[in-house]
């Protein structure tokens, strides 16, 4: 059994020399994180913002497609069966057919215009996120900084400093 003058074969930090110790304080890094976990949720909240307000226009502009091609199909229909001859009928499928195609393909590219825009919106937001998490880098980096060098001043400034 391991004592004080008799370590065990896992305790690492008596053969390790006398290394300062930062003083890591949760007060030294907590303005610096709230700080950070603020923009941090900024630009969650912006990207999450986007996104709805992007679904909620796809959306609403598939369903009034929807509602309008089900509208030609009925209209289609009804046109159908006031068709009397052969040729009269493949004139109306063929009209029918182009008109569907040609709004199919216009409904697309909206579709997919917004998704561009959407994500063009969202880049902006994740190059904020990018540049907090790099800033959070660089503050955390500096109270780690001055964590050290607390350690690092002479043992007299630091009992005078603690005593007055």
């Amino acid at each position: 059994m391991p004592t004080k003058r008799n370590t065990g074969g896992f305790d690492f930090i008596g053969k390790v020399p006398d290394w300062p110790i930062p003083a890591f304080s949760n007060w030294a890094f907590a303005e610096r994180e709230d700080r950070m976990e603020a923009k941090a949720v900024a630009s969650f909240q912006k990207i999450g913002e986007t996104m709805w307000s992007h679904a909620g226009k796809a959306f609403e502009d598939h369903m009034d497609f929807v509602s309008h091609r089900l509208h030609e199909d009925f209209e289609c229909a009804k046109s159908l069966s006031q068709c009397s001859a052969p040729e009269e009928t493949f004139s109306t499928l063929q009209a029918f057919y182009a008109k569907m195609s040609s709004e199919y393909q216009a409904h697309f590219e909206k579709q997919a215009a917004l998704l561009r825009e959407s994500y063009s919106e969202n880049a902006a937001a994740v190059e904020e996120l990018n540049d907090t998490a790099m800033e959070t880098v660089s503050e955390f980096s500096k109270a780690a900084e001055e964590s050290i060098k607390e350690v690092q001043k002479p043992k007299s400034r630091r009992k005078t400093a603690a005593a007055g």
